[in-house]
């Protein structure tokens, strides 16, 4: 009988012992320590009543690995980014209980510790001692009030008067006021000095040469700048071109360019533009810098006045009638008010009596034809 249960037990044993190559690598790795410990179980004759549930326990661990739960579903590390988790709190916050025997037995130090006894009784006193700011007050006062009488009765009685000098001022300076005076005197010189930089900077002419023109331009009216005065096309720079010009250095080319316009005007052929050259002659007149200047122009002016009438004067004589003939006095008496010389007085007085012989004939043939009719 005995036998028998030993030879079942072994062959359990036996029957259990077969396990799966990786199982015995796992059980290897995790667990050497127990392993060598059941190797060394094995090897003893294990006795017959413990040999039963040695059989049943790989059973076991199997039914228990069969009936785990499935894999957990593996977490990304963008859903555990996202997810939020709620703060932490204890359970119970901790707190700093009081120790009431010690607050019972606790008894504050002494505040007057190692002082004599008269001095602690003083220090209590004036601790202990109220005071009235209304009675302080009074007594500041009536102090005061009595300073006051007493050097008024010591001061002799003796009134004086002065009057002060009427060219001494008795104002008091005030720094505010006088660093208001010294702020706007410095903004006024400012200023002054800003409107005199502009009407400096304004009397400065520069000549520049672009694409066979001279230009001039003006400083503007402002401590810096320029503008463009004038371009004169077709005028030849000067030889050397200055930083700088003034006013007469650069009136005269101004003006000869206008002169020189009036006189290409002259030699076209046909009837001269005479508005285009009073045009030009009054521009020209503008620029002029001189006295003489202003004598050439205003000789072409008159030159020109003299023409215009002295040819409308022509026109209306050719006409023949005696109405033109007297429009044609009228344009030589015109033209004798202007300023010209003897030479053209002469000329103007020629036609004149010309005009007249010729108003005398048609005034006669006029008679004679009016006392002829019946």
């Amino acid at each position: 009988m005995g036998k028998n249960s030993l030879l079942k037990s072994t062959s359990k044993k036996k029957k259990s012992a077969p396990k799966k190559k990786g199982e015995e690598m796992t059980a290897k790795i995790e667990k050497p320590a127990t392993t060598a410990k059941a190797a060394v179980t094995e090897t003893k004759p294990a006795p017959e009543a413990k040999a039963a549930p040695k059989a049943e326990k790989p059973t076991a661990v199997r039914a228990q690995k069969a009936a785990a739960a499935p894999k957990e579903k593996k977490v990304s590390v963008k859903e555990l980014l996202q997810k939020k988790f709620d703060p932490w709190k204890p359970d119970k916050p901790f707190s700093v209980q009081p120790d009431k025997e010690y607050l019972k037995a606790f008894v504050a130090p002494p505040f007057l510790k190692d002082m004599t006894e008269e001095k602690a009784r003083h220090i209590k006193e004036l601790l202990f001692k109220k005071f009235d700011m209304g009675a302080i007050r009074a007594a500041a006062a009536k102090a005061a009030a009595a300073k006051a009488a007493a050097v008024r009765a010591a001061e002799p009685d003796v009134s004086a008067t002065y009057t002060p000098p009427d060219d001494v001022d008795t104002s008091v300076d005030d720094p505010m006021e006088k660093a208001i005076k010294y702020a706007v005197a410095v903004f006024v010189v400012l200023i002054a000095l800003i409107i005199g930089t502009s009407f400096l900077n304004q009397k400065n002419y520069y000549i520049k040469s672009s694409g066979g023109a001279v230009e001039i331009w003006q400083g503007k009216f402002s401590p810096m700048g320029e503008e463009l005065l004038i371009m004169l096309p077709g005028v030849q720079p000067p030889e050397t071109i200055k930083a700088v010009y003034k006013k007469t250095d650069v009136y005269p080319l101004i003006f000869n360019y206008y002169v020189e316009k009036t006189d290409t005007l002259l030699e076209v052929p046909g009837m001269p533009d005479f508005e285009g050259i009073r045009s030009y002659l009054n521009k020209a007149l503008a620029y002029a810098s001189s006295t003489d200047l202003s004598k050439i122009a205003q000789a072409r002016l008159n030159k020109l006045d003299l023409m215009i009438l002295m040819y409308k004067a022509d026109i209306a004589a050719s006409k023949g009638t005696v109405s033109d003939l007297e429009g044609a006095k009228g344009y030589l008496a015109e033209a004798a008010r202007l300023d010209i010389d003897d030479l053209q007085r002469g000329l103007i007085e020629q036609k004149m009596k010309v005009i007249d012989d010729g108003l005398a004939k048609l005034q006669a043939k006029k008679a004679e034809a009016a006392s002829s009719t019946p």
